[in-house]
């Protein structure tokens, strides 16, 4: 009997044993195999073995990390943001795992928590330009721009190789009207990463504030050079320009271009129905100008006005003074302060030969011009 007792003992004890051994092997496989599939972008794997292993009771602060890093990467901010509290409830100082989930809150748009994590990293890592630029994004995100300059100078100053610290600082300084050296920044991450579409449309719209139209319009064919699935706005600014610059049948190509991608957008038809008015086309300008009209609401009665105002100078211009005078009367019902329509009705009642309301308009025109100088 005691002999059973014994090898039961015995078996009892190797079993412990050779269990350990197994789940010791098991963490360092499923270690290796998070690992691989987070290298390989499969984070669903890699977070499913770093979570094995924490149900394992093997947890570190390094795994919790991991896994979430995995989640940061799925956009599952809540869970990423337990793991890195939960790594930095097992290593408290650890800058990393601050900076981590300061990147977790960021993506949350919890701007202040984030500053505060990014901030907190920074103690005693002040060389860390990754944890300056970081801060800084959270202050571009805030509109702090003066904030957001300082920690991307700072972070500059420890790599300036950080193309997205000195194209962030270019934004701030865009946004705070300081054109030329937003330029200046724009340029210099362009020289590190010349094939990034994105900066050649920012400086473009930095020379485009600048009134150097040339210039934005250069960077907006680079853009288009680099860029992936050119939009309906891309193909408006740019035509904008080439209206700008008096380039009216490129403008015409480009509105056609934007009216193929968002037909619906009855906006379009307007810019296209000006650069019509503007070559003379009037017939195709009257087309786009009812389009426009039919669906466009009355809210902005100054612009409004244009648009009728403008398709009856087309029927002026076709001698077709009945539909001009109607849509001249409808421009200045909605703008009645509007010199310029003035000045086409009294030529419309001088066609018509009705000379003393003609000449009341041009009197009402040129008192109207007097008041805005």
């Amino acid at each position: 009997m005691k002999r059973i007792i014994v090898m039961i003992v015995a078996f009892f004890a190797a079993a412990v044993i050779l269990t350990g051994c197994r789940e010791e092997d098991n963490v360092s496989e499923l270690m290796k195999t998070g690992d691989a599939a987070y290298e390989s972008g499969d984070y669903q794997a890699a977070a499913e073995a770093y979570t094995r292993i924490i149900e394992l009771d093997k947890a570190t602060d390094e795994i919790f990390n991991n896994r979430g890093m995995c989640y940061l990467n799925m956009d599952n901010t809540v869970g990423a943001i337990a793991d890195f509290s939960k790594a930095l409830d097992l290593e408290p100082e650890s800058d990393v795992y601050l900076n981590n989930r300061g990147l977790a809150y960021f993506r949350q748009k919890d701007y202040q928590s984030a500053i505060s994590d990014f901030s907190a990293a920074l103690k005693g890592k002040e060389n860390n330009a990754v944890y300056y630029a970081n801060r800084g994004d959270c202050f571009l995100a805030l509109g702090m721009y003066q904030d957001a300059i300082g920690d991307y100078t700072e972070a500059l100053k420890r790599n300036n190789s950080l193309v997205s610290a000195i194209g962030n600082r270019a934004t701030c300084y865009f946004n705070l009207q300081d054109f030329e050296s937003a330029i200046s920044d724009y340029t210099a991450a362009i020289a590190k990463d010349p094939e990034n579409a994105l900066l050649y449309w920012n400086r473009g719209e930095a020379y485009r504030m600048l009134a150097d139209g040339q210039k934005a319009l250069n960077d907006y064919e680079q853009y288009a050079k680099l860029g992936e699935g050119l939009t309906a706005d891309f193909y408006l600014k740019r035509a904008e320009l080439h209206v700008d610059l008096e380039q009216y049948p490129e403008a015409l190509k480009d509105y056609e271009s934007a009216i193929q991608l968002s037909p619906d957008q009855t906006i379009l038809y307007e810019g296209r129905a000006n650069i019509h008015f503007l070559m003379g086309n009037y017939n195709e300008a009257i087309s786009d100008y009812n389009r426009f009209l039919k669906n466009a609401e009355k809210t902005d009665k100054k612009a409004y006005a244009v648009a009728v105002g403008n398709r009856g100078f087309c029927y002026f211009s076709m001698e077709d003074y009945d539909n001009a005078l109607s849509d001249i009367n409808e421009c200045l019902d909605n703008d009645p302060e509007y010199a310029w329509a003035y000045y086409i009705r009294g030529q419309i009642y001088q066609q018509l030969e009705r000379y003393d309301e003609a000449k009341a308009d041009y009197d009402k025109a040129n008192e109207l011009l007097d008041k805005e100088k």
